[in-house]
């Protein structure tokens, strides 16, 4: 049983923990993607779970966030907009769902002492290098998560790689394969270039007034400035009002008092075990076959209780604590199935006690020690008092700030002074920004849909404090407007013409070196100025970018010299003569197993792209046709 357990801990899951921390649980929980938001519009059924417009919307910005937050200023904003992405994200929830109700209806469920492991594991929820309850309680509470929601992403998550890691795991390349490509990828070729320079089609190059007229027809659209606007706004925000919040030492030593026991650690006991395994859902004869093995182990023990950790390596049928002699280390009270853990939690130090009858099998119990419980000093745990009180303190400020802040931006509909001068807060200006480029938090759904609306824009009045994300209130008015706008040709007919100059020449450059690569095929030199002789390896250069040596290996060798081209970013066009190739007789071990796991890694995608669609297949699938509509 616990065989599994470790192997999960020590590997994606347990290594991602510290993942989902940093990025402060920004995942919202994998329950939501099986119960689905019933009250909401249901964009997509998948089977018995459903996805609604609402959680597909917070996808959507959730990978729009990491998409922004992973390319930096390279970001486009217009392709998270595109109802391709959309479109990707909602096949990916709609992927995902199946497989999670596959898992479900294969019963593949983690078992608590699944969890016991993989928490135990993280370094954030250690205390003196042992899982801590109290510290792990208080790393979720800071992040605005729950035991119960988080565990339960665990555990869906356990039920993903259950249903997945078969694809993974049957994945592998054949000897042969690797060998052969191997040789390819360590393969040398010997080639000179030459350049035929843009200034060698200019005089062919004409772009005419009708020319540009015709792709001005064609690209209205792209030459078409979408509605604009500049607005003014306010954000009362909790966490700002928890930080301006002053806590005294008094309130401090007051509440770490009264709640003592909240901040030490429970406590602990350390036990080991002897499993012998059966599925709780056996006949009754198998079940007395593996109580009577387990009730004649506890009878050797009481006589030989010195022989615990060697009968655990011999006789448990759980190879994880077995290797180590049965012991499963220490854990707190709500890490272990119940039946084993009213066990442990009655027992005296030393002591054996079996057979514990649980959902695994039978038990035989020893309990190795006992950690009381211990309360953490008032000052390592400071400043968690201090935030918990300001959090506290601020929900009720909140609470009344924002009920009046509300009121006085509806009262006041022509002005954001007054709510901001009752919040103290100052009133902002954002610069022009379209419905599709608006910048957070504009780009929140209600908060877009109001501030664009036709009447917001010719009233210029305030909308009403929306809550964009939990804890935060914006509120907003238009104070400029600019209408959507044809560019006219003369603003944009030069950089047609450039554009136009630039595809005529590529296309006729391309033209004259396809006709001069065909007369070197057929022996005349044509007068090229070529380049050095160079041994290249399939690693780019500063002459050979990946396209040309995607180009330069691709060519044909059967017959030597053999001559390929293509276009370069500098508008030049490049031929390539290649005049020797040179094999590798036998490509070295770390080359091998660097093919061998690229190749496993292929085999990997392509297995689990066929398994993700035939699981998918099995459930009745069913999407709405309005689905990717809207933000």
């Amino acid at each position: 049983m616990l065989e599994a357990i470790r192997k999960h801990a020590q590997g994606w899951l347990a290594k991602v923990i510290l993942g989902l921390i940093a990025l402060t649980f920004a995942l919202f929980g994998i329950d939501s993607y099986m119960r689905g938001d019933k009250g909401a519009a249901v964009v997509a059924q998948v089977g018995d779970a459903s996805i609604s417009r609402e959680e597909l919307t917070r996808e959507v910005q959730a990978q729009t966030d990491r998409m922004r937050e992973t390319l930096g200023p390279a970001f486009d904003p217009a392709v998270a907009e595109s109802a391709e992405f959309r479109k990707r994200v909602l096949d990916n929830l709609i992927e995902r769902k199946a497989l999670l109700q596959d898992g479900l209806e294969n019963r593949f469920l983690a078992p608590d002492a699944y969890l016991v492991s993989v928490l135990a594991q993280v370094p954030a929820f250690q205390e003196d290098g042992k899982f801590s309850q109290q510290r792990y309680e208080a790393v979720l509470r800071q992040n605005g998560r729950t035991p119960a929601a988080f565990e339960n992403e665990l555990r869906q998550g356990f039920a993903l790689d259950v249903v997945t890691s078969p694809v993974t795991l049957a994945a592998f390349p054949s000897n042969t394969s690797v060998a052969q490509i191997a040789r390819l990828v360590s393969q040398q070729r010997e080639v000179a270039w030459a350049d035929l320079p843009a200034s060698a089609v200019a005089s062919q190059v004409k772009v005419t007034d009708a020319d540009i007229q015709r792709d001005y027809a064609a690209r209205k659209a792209e030459f078409t400035e979408p509605e604009q606007i500049r607005a003014e706004y306010l954000v009362l925000d909790k966490a700002s009002v928890a930080a301006g919040i002053a806590v005294s030492d008094q309130q401090v030593a007051d509440y770490y008092a009264a709640n003592a026991a909240k901040f030490g650690r429970p406590e602990q006991r350390s036990a080991s075990h002897i499993l012998i395994a059966v599925d709780k859902n056996a006949d009754a004869a198998t079940r007395a076959k593996a109580k009577a093995k387990a009730t004649e182990l506890v009878q050797i023990l009481q006589k030989s209780p010195q022989r615990f950790a060697e009968l655990a390596r011999t006789e448990s049928q759980d190879p994880g604590s077995a290797a180590q002699g049965g012991s499963l280390g220490s854990f707190a009270r709500g890490m272990m199935v119940k039946p084993f853990e009213d066990a442990v939690f009655s027992m005296k130090p030393h002591e054996i006690r079996g057979p514990v009858e649980s959902d695994f099998g039978y038990h035989i119990i020893r309990l190795d020690s006992i950690e009381p419980a211990k309360a953490a000093p008032l000052s390592e745990v400071r400043a968690e008092v201090v935030d918990e009180l300001r959090k506290q303190q601020a929900q009720k400020a909140f609470a009344d700030l924002a009920d009046n802040f509300g009121n006085l931006v509806y009262e006041n509909a022509n002005s954001l002074q007054p709510a901001a001068a009752a919040a103290k807060l100052s009133v902002k200006q954002t610069d022009w920004m379209s419905a599709k480029t608006a910048p957070a938090p504009f780009n929140n759904p209600t908060l877009a849909a109001a501030l664009f609306s036709p009447d917001a824009i010719k009233s210029k009045q305030n909308t009403d404090a929306i809550e964009v994300q939990p804890g935060v209130l914006v509120a907003a008015r238009v104070i400029d407007h600019r209408p959507a706008r044809l560019r006219p040709l003369a603003e944009v007919s030069a950089a047609i013409k450039t554009k136009l100059q630039a595809e005529q020449t590529a296309k006729l450059l391309a033209q004259k070196g396809e006709a001069t690569i065909q007369a070197l095929t057929k022996g005349d030199e044509a007068g090229l100025n070529w380049s050095a002789f160079k041994v290249i390896r399939r690693q780019t250069t500063p002459e050979l970018d990946a396209e040309a040596i995607r180009a330069v290996f691709r060519v044909n060798t059967g017959k030597l010299p053999a001559y390929t081209g293509f276009a370069r970013p500098d508008g030049s066009y490049r031929i390539v003569r290649v005049t020797r190739v040179i094999e590798t007789a036998a490509p070295d071990a770390a080359l091998l197993a660097s093919v061998a796991s690229s190749l496993t890694q292929a085999q990997q995608r392509a297995d689990m792209k066929a398994m993700i669609a035939l699981v998918t297949a099995g459930q009745n699938v069913k999407i709405k046709p309005n689905a990717i509509e809207g933000r």
